[in-house]
Parts: C-alpha cells; sequence; structure tokens
C-alpha cells in the first residue's frame, strides 16, 4: 500500500470517530480535518491514480464529508438510529476497500542486483517465411512481438517503462484467462518497471552476450521481467517474445491485437490427439525463436541503422524458457548451431519426437523441475534428452514450489499461495534462489566465469536429481 492511501485510510477512520463520537467537537478542528483529508486524497488521485479496490473508500469519504458537515458543523441532528445505520454501511465500504487493497495490492518489481541501468525497446517482427496457424485469415503470415532489455548508458530524461508495456489490454486478458472480472488485475498495468525506454546503451563494452526468453502457454513476454532486468543489470541484451496467439494478448498496434487461441491447445482430458497440437504449439514457439535470432542478425550487421548494430554479441547467445517456452528452447536448439547455452524451466519437452529427443543437447544446458512436476509423462523425455546429450545436462528439482512459481504470479495477489498458483516457499527467497542459479549459469556458460559455479548446496529446497 502506497504511503499516500494509508494517509487516506488513517484520515477517513479518524473521520469515522469524529461521526461516532457524541461529544461536541471543535469546528475549526472538523474543518481543517476535512481539509487535509480531501487535499491528501487529490494528491492520492495524482500522484497514485484512481484504482478500483478503492472506490469504496472513496464513496465513504464523500458520505463522510456530508454527514459530518450535516451534523457536526451545521448543527443538524440527525436521529440517532439513522447515524447508527450510516456509520455501519461506511464501516462496512472502507472494510471492502481496505481488504480489496490487501488482496490486490500494487507490488514493486525486484530490484535487479547488476550495476547496469537499463533501457528497453519494443519490436514486431513478421515472418513472410511462414503462415499464421492459429488465426482465422489463412493467407495472414506468422507476426510476433518482442522486447529488448539493454545495459544502459543513462536513463536520465527517459520514460521509466510500465511492468505490462501493453498495459490493461494484457491485465484484461490475463483477468478473462483467469476466469475473474475483466477490472480485477487493473492494478499491474499501473507497476512501473526498472527500465526506461528507449535510453542510449552502454558503451561500457563492444558489444553484450545475448539471452533470449520464451513464455510458456497462457503467458505473456513481461511474465519474465525479473528475468530479463537481472540480466540486463549484469551486463546481457535480453529478448523477450510474445508468442502470437499461446500469448493472452499480443499488442501490435491499438487496432491490431493477438489474443490467445485456446483452440491451440485443446484440454488434454478430452482430445485424443492432444500431443500432435502440442507438438506444433512448441514448434510453432520454436520456429519464433529463430525468426527472432534471424531479425537480430539483421539489426547487428554493420549497415543496419539500428542502435543495436555491432552491440550483439551473437556468438555467446543463451536461451531461457519456461513451460511450452522451454520445450521450444530444446526443439529449436536440437538443430540450430547457433546456441550455446539453455535453461528450461520446467521445460515441456514431452511434445518434441522421440527422434529429435535421441539427438541429444551438444551445449551446455541447465534444467530446473518444479516439486509439482516431479511426476508426469513429461519426465521420460526429460530422461532421454538428457542421457543422449554428449554435453551432459544438470537437472535440480525446487521442492515446494508450482509450475507457475517460474513466472511472475508473485506480482498479483498474497491469494495466489492459496488458491494453488504458488507453493510454500516465500517469494522473494525463491526470485534470490531462481536469479542467483540461472546468472551464475549464465556466466559460467557464456563468458567462462569459473567463479559462478551453481551451488545446489546453497539452498535447501534445492537437490541434484540424478537420471535413471
Amino acid at each position: 500500500m502506497h504511503i499516500l492511501e494509508a494517509f487516506v485510510f488513517i484520515l477517513t477512520i479518524m473521520m469515522m470517530w469524529i461521526l461516532m463520537s457524541k461529544k461536541t467537537i471543535n469546528k475549526q478542528l472538523m474543518i481543517v480535518l476535512l481539509s487535509v483529508t480531501l487535499l491528501v486524497l487529490i494528491l492520492h488521485l495524482i500522484f497514485d491514480g484512481s484504482r478500483w479496490q478503492l472506490y469504496t473508500l472513496y464513496t465513504t469519504i464523500f458520505m463522510i464529508v456530508i454527514v459530518i458537515s450535516i451534523s457536526k458543523i451545521m448543527n443538524i441532528s440527525i436521529k440517532r438510529g439513522i447515524r447508527t445505520s450510516i456509520t455501519i454501511a461506511l464501516t462496512l465500504l472502507l472494510v471492502i476497500s481496505f481488504l480489496s487493497a490487501i488482496v490486490f495490492p500494487i507490488y514493486d518489481i525486484p530490484t535487479p542486483n547488476g550495476d547496469f541501468l537499463i533501457g528497453t525497446e519494443s519490436f514486431v517482427i513478421e515472418d513472410e517465411s511462414r503462415y499464421e496457424l492459429y488465426s482465422d485469415d489463412a493467407t495472414e503470415f506468422r507476426k510476433i512481438k518482442i522486447q529488448i532489455w539493454y545495459p544502459a548508458e543513462s536513463v536520465d530524461g527517459y520514460e521509466q517503462a510500465s511492468w505490462l508495456e501493453d498495459g490493461v489490454v494484457v491485465s484484461r486478458a490475463l483477468s478473462k484467462d483467469f476466469g475473474f472480472p475483466s477490472f480485477f488485475l487493473d492494478h499491474t498495468a499501473d507497476i512501473r518497471s526498472n527500465s526506461y525506454l528507449g535510453a542510449p546503451i552502454s558503451s561500457t563494452s563492444a558489444n553484450y552476450p545475448v539471452i533470449i526468453i520464451s513464455h510458456g502457454w497462457r503467458g505473456f513476454r513481461n511474465i519474465h521481467t525479473d528475468y530479463a532486468e537481472e540480466l540486463a543489470s549484469l551486463g546481457y541484451i535480453v529478448i523477450g517474445i510474445d508468442h502470437s496467439y499461446g500469448s493472452v494478448a499480443t499488442v501490435f498496434d491499438n487496432d491490431d491485437i493477438a489474443y490467445i487461441n485456446q483452440d491451440a491447445l485443446p484440454p488434454r482430458e478430452t482430445t485424443p490427439d492432444f500431443l500432435d497440437y502440442a507438438n506444433q504449439l512448441v514448434y510453432t514457439y520454436a520456429s519464433d525463436i529463430s525468426t527472432t535470432i534471424n531479425y537480430l542478425e539483421d539489426i547487428n550487421a554493420s549497415n543496419s541503422r539500428s542502435k543495436f548494430s555491432g552491440r550483439l554479441d551473437l556468438d555467446k547467445l543463451g536461451l531461457l524458457g519456461h513451460s511450452t517456452g522451454g520445450g521450444a528452447d530444446v526443439a529449436i536448439a536440437l538443430n540450430d548451431d547457433r546456441i550455446d547455452a539453455i535453461i528450461g524451466l520446467d521445460a515441456w519437452v514431452e511434445p518434441i519426437d522421440e527422434t529429435e529427443i535421441s539427438k541429444g543437447l551438444s551445449i551446455p544446458s541447465l534444467f530446473l523441475r518444479s516439486g509439482a512436476w516431479e511426476t508426469g509423462n513429461n519426465n521420460t523425455n526429460l530422461f532421454s534428452l538428457i542421457e543422449n546429450s554428449t554435453f551432459p545436462p544438470e537437472l535440480y528439482q525446487i521442492e515446494g514450489i508450482t509450475h507457475y512459481d517460474f513466472a511472475m504470479v508473485y506480482m498479483y495477489s498474497p491469494l495466489t499461495k492459496y488458491i494453488g498458483l504458488s507453493g510454500k516457499v516465500e517469494d522473494k527467497y525463491l526470485n534470490l534462489i531462481l536469479k542467483s542459479m540461472i546468472t551464475d549459469f549464465f556466466n559460467e556458460t557464456l563468458r567462462n566465469d569459473t567463479n559462478s559455479q551453481i551451488n545446489p548446496d546453497a539452498w535447501e529446497e534445492v537437490r541434484s536429481i540424478p537420471t535413471p
């Protein structure tokens, strides 16, 4: 809860006490209190903005001001029963607002630990070599949106980016996906990131290693902003992909939005050929990664007018993916020698063909598995992949977390732990574990930093998993 919001609540409670008091209250004191409350409310609306969680608080203040003005300042008698009823109603409204603010708070994104400031920009990429499989228009080419986070030279004079760069379009699509009323997650569109739009790239290094992040099914590119900003602050250029029609919403412009296509991955229980759908989805994601790398090569070329020309070290290219995005990372890394390292967070490799899995990986790889995925069909292909890899992958399990704990579900509500989205591991502590393991792995594999080797013994929740 922001400081101005807290003051509004405190001042409202003080006015409630005056309303219930039977004693004569100094009129000048009441006028000052009412004036201060309205001033703080106005400042809150200017600096914090209104949000639906506080609508009943605003109503409470308005009604209290009217009742106190009538009964205490104008000395017009209000019958005891009516005043009691008004007090009960206002108290109920105040409690509803307070609980709503607690259940759906505006959190701050974790602060990155690196020394670099962070800039960010977004781009739309159209791949004319592929037709879109998930739209109603069979002649439409595949189109995706990417966001780049990078070390910045300075952020003075540049606008701080929102966490959800595409705002309420994404927050409302996410609410719909959860089955909430559309406005329930609107507050997340007000959250600011640690990045600045269009800031100049740092001149500390001639170029920077590159990491591409892929979200899971029903995710979106900003769901892994915490990892992206952490890596960018440490001197990586990070690209997050919105996988169109697999993302809850991909906003190309105000009139061109690709919402998730639920038919792309129908329910397993009622779909006999479910794995065929899953295979197509994973390989669509994988092709998006290939398209992104091609685009990065273009803007990195010496004849490119892009600010990123020559700044991307594409000889040091890593992939980080969650769920379907992790499976796509594996699918592309099995065949594309431009990839140098890969991390899979509950990587969904089950849909990948066995003939592909049998190739194994020839690059460093790290797989982190949630306790929730300890059992299941995915492990068959995962263990086979590990056994067939010429460069032995590392596999660790993090106990007490769910599949969704690898994403930023902690930004929505403290209720996530009570409805099964999050596990029992404390959010900040888990974020520390994941950031540490991810950065240590990429520092070791992309920068040859031998001091950054993963030490699973540092956390009791992490255990190494031997393959059968």
